[in-house]
């Protein structure tokens, strides 16, 4: 007879606080968890490092929170210290962050004296691994969660390192199928521990509200169209490549939500700049299309809350995308190619029945990203594991 799962112990670099809205997409799976009954535990060791040289705000040692649905999720905060990623002598200095994370993590889950059915870690560096030795000493099923947007970190780290300190790991929850490659392609686990499941979004969160209603709330112009843009402002993420491609385009305003060195500069910004989680649906719904044309990503978490508020997708045309954006809801461009990505706002600005049909498309595609759909089928691929070991 299969045992139920009761309790899953959750390892991760970071967990949201009410002042630091940090990996909320990985509260979203725990909470979902929560509410289908199990009871979740969370390790999230805090930096002391990053709290002194990048300011960051100091995590509660213990907290708690509840999910719509009043269960409680305990989360635990102990101290460790990271040693950012530099090569010295041919030793990358990221192995002293993963053993100091490891014996924070380690310390805690005896402190708890924790007896978990599953030991489930966010990210390979370096949850997943301090879950696969936990399960390994305390012969617990683990997994981890691979969303990583580029294996460079894990190839400067040394990727046969990495694949034996995994080696007892039971399964892997790749969040694209693209992930899942790059997986197998470096022998870091092997095929059949892996199964991919898209990032998804709370529903009842993230869905499409009025547009005019919300233009009024903001105080934007109900006749403006509007380009939204949601991530950090670097690089990878393509804020300024959009900035650019708005410049010199009469009669578009926009909206850039997120925090980074690359602000836009472009005219008829409406807001630039962070808002609280709970803000972004209703600004999202405040506009007509979403651009992000970033270089890498797991599975961008921002790319399908847009698509479950309504909004028509400009975005990379690479392979992570391939999961989650459709020819029917989506234009793919050279995330490099400032010009297809500004030819691509043109065309949703100037044909109406395109954009009313991608935007029909995004809000049916959505349906298949749902938080509470995506926390089951993971709780049944982990129990499927446990049942092969």
């Amino acid at each position: 007879m299969t045992k139920k799962l009761e309790q899953i112990c959750i390892i991760s670099g970071s967990y949201p606080t009410p002042t630091s809205p940090k990996y909320t997409f990985v509260d979203q799976l725990v909470s979902a968890w929560a509410d289908l009954g199990i009871d979740c535990i969370v390790i999230s060791p805090n930096s002391i490092t990053k709290q002194i040289t990048k300011r960051s705000n100091v995590k509660p040692r213990e907290w708690s929170k509840t999910t719509l649905k009043g269960n409680t999720i305990k989360i635990y905060s102990p101290n460790y210290l990271s040693y950012s990623s530099r090569n010295l002598l041919g030793y990358n200095t990221a192995n002293l962050t993963i053993k100091s994370f490891k014996q924070s993590v380690f310390k805690e889950f005896r402190r708890l004296n924790l007896k978990p059915d599953i030991i489930y870690g966010h990210f390979i560096v370096s949850s997943g691994i301090a879950a696969a030795e936990i399960g390994s000493i305390y012969n617990i099923p683990s997994f981890f969660a691979y969303g990583e947007s580029s294996p460079e970190h894990l190839e400067k780290i040394g990727v046969q390192r990495i694949s034996n300190m995994l080696k007892n790991i039971n399964g892997v929850v790749s969040v694209s199928t693209e992930n899942k490659k790059r997986l197998i392609e470096r022998k870091i686990v092997s095929s059949e521990k892996v199964k991919v499941f898209p990032n998804a979004i709370d529903s009842k969160l993230f869905y499409k509200r009025d547009k005019q209603e919300m233009r009024r709330k903001f105080g934007y112009s109900e006749s403006d169209f509007i380009v939204a843009f949601v991530g950090h402002f670097i690089n990878r993420k393509g804020s300024l490549r959009v900035s650019r491609a708005l410049d010199g385009l009469n009669g578009i305003k926009s909206i850039f939500i997120g925090n980074g060195p690359d602000f836009p500069t472009c005219e008829g910004i409406l807001h630039s700049g962070r808002v609280p989680h709970e803000k972004i649906p209703e600004m999202l719904s405040a506009a007509d299309v979403f651009v992000l044309p970033t270089l890498n990503e797991g599975c961008c978490n921002a790319i399908v809350e847009a698509m479950a508020c309504g909004l028509p997708i400009i975005s990379s045309d690479k392979p992570f995308n391939d999961d989650v954006l459709t020819a029917d809801n989506s234009i793919r461009v050279d995330p490099m190619n400032v010009e297809q990505i500004r030819n691509a706002i043109k065309l949703l600005k100037n044909d109406t029945s395109i954009r009313m049909k991608m935007s029909e498309a995004s809000i049916i595609h959505a349906v298949n990203f749902k938080i509470e759909e995506r926390a089951k089928r993971i709780l049944n691929f982990m129990q499927e594991k446990i049942q092969k070991k």
